[in-house]
């Protein structure tokens, strides 16, 4: 168990490479990653804190902005709702670490240690003033888990050398919290100690992260996670393709339904090696396209909606199960005019069936499962027309194999129609 103090967190970027390798070693089970409650509150407090400062500011330039405009009413921001960003950092900071609880008897102590002074609490502001309490219960919570579980090592990650010693020594009564623990718990000073533990540097292509990428299943996640990120995304703005042309953005409140998605491109690659396996970590820009016909425009109804959609990714070569994981992302924006010819095209329904009866004539479908897989993506993203995927999956049971049929009954099973379903 790799356990975060607040110093440690609060000096990690959620989008450097530090941050980007612990979801990593996460991802790859080789260690768990974790941080005291009191600390995840600490990041969330200074958060709220730092932002109620901006917001408070905010207020009091549209206060002089209303007196200065006596014409028109300026707009307040929304009031402050400090639970609301807790929650939202308490969500972000999970993403690099879980929560460990602190039991009461921890809080005891570290209560009762700041009151006589015990290491790591001591006295500030010449001597007036104890501190401390909750530096002793970070490290008490760390102990506490290294005492629970016999069988892990523990590394506690700090750069508080002042008060937990530098780990090759530490005061008194800290050195007596670790006896028996002595090859199992370990003070690093840094992050870039345990990462070099658990995480060597190796060299990264961006050719190498493309072609892992460039593939059916990466592209059938990214639409699935882009379909679930609608309901993260409150406005979200694409702009509107014609025969003749980009003609104007959209920017709505309805989330969006994109039916085709191709890689646009790829950057700041790196990777490591992970228990055996190499990790890849890059910035990805992906362009995706939404049948349009519903948004009319200029008296018209628009070809397609381009949205242009910019992630951080991790992914592996060779971990088992890996998949593609999207660390973060920005907000859906639109497209510019020299990405209007990598917009993906939206499979209809004709080009689905001529797709399957060609296939369906090749010969046994069992025998290219690659050809199965693209197929059933096409049938999965390509259509939202039931009647043809109805036709479409009946359509490929004429040769399958029972291995085969088991795949198609997946793929109904996936696109929630029961009646298909039954009849294949």
């Amino acid at each position: 168990m790799i356990i975060l103090d607040a110093n440690i967190l609060k000096s990690t970027s959620l989008r450097s490479p530090a941050a980007d390798m612990l979801r990593a070693i996460r991802a790859a089970k080789v260690e768990r990653v974790a941080a005291p409650w009191i600390v995840m509150e600490e990041i969330a407090a200074q958060q709220v804190l730092s932002y109620q400062g901006k917001h408070d500011a905010a207020l009091e330039a549209v206060n002089t902005l209303r007196r200065a405009t006596p014409w028109a009413d300026i707009v307040h921001p929304k009031r402050f709702d400090d639970e609301h960003v807790r929650k939202h950092w308490r969500a972000r900071y999970s993403e690099v670490t879980e929560v460990i609880e602190t039991s009461a008897s921890a809080y005891q102590m570290a209560m009762f240690r700041e009151t006589n002074l015990l290491a790591p609490c001591k006295t500030v502001n010449r001597g007036k003033n104890k501190t401390g309490a909750r530096d002793a219960a970070i490290w008490l919570t760390a102990v506490e888990y290294a005492r629970n579980h016999p069988t892990e090592t523990v590394y506690f990650v700090s750069n508080n050398t002042e008060d937990f010693g530098d780990g090759t020594s530490f005061p008194s009564p800290m050195d007596k919290d670790l006896r028996g623990l002595e090859d199992r718990f370990f003070l690093f000073t840094s992050l870039d100690g345990v990462l070099t533990k658990f995480a060597t540097e190796v060299d990264a292509k961006v050719e190498d992260v493309q072609a892992l990428l460039s593939t059916d299943e990466s592209h059938g996640a990214v639409l699935e996670a882009a379909r679930g990120a609608s309901r993260r995304f409150r406005i979200v703005s694409g702009s509107l393709l014609y025969e003749d042309g980009m003609n104007g953005t959209l920017r709505s409140a309805r989330g969006w339904e994109p039916r085709a998605v191709a890689l646009d491109k790829v950057s700041d690659v790196s990777a490591r090696e992970i228990d055996g396996h190499k990790w890849f970590t890059a910035s990805v820009r992906w362009l995706f396209a939404e049948d349009g016909r519903q948004v009319r425009r200029y008296g018209r109804e628009c070809d397609k909606i381009a949205y242009a959609w910019q992630m951080r990714v991790l992914l592996s070569p060779t971990a088992s199960d890996s998949g593609l994981t999207i660390l973060a992302s920005q907000h859906p924006s639109p497209v510019t005019m020299e990405d209007l010819p990598n917009v993906p095209i939206i499979a209809e329904s004709e080009e689905v069936m001529e797709l399957l009866e060609a296939a369906s004539r090749a010969g046994d479908l069992s025998e290219s499962p690659l050809q199965l897989r693209q197929i059933l993506n096409t049938i999965k993203y390509g259509t939202s027309d039931r009647s043809t995927l109805e036709k479409a999956l009946r359509l490929m049971t004429d040769r399958a194999d029972a291995a085969t049929r088991r795949l198609l009954i997946d793929a109904a099973d996936d696109l929630g129609d029961e009646d298909t379903d039954e009849a294949l």
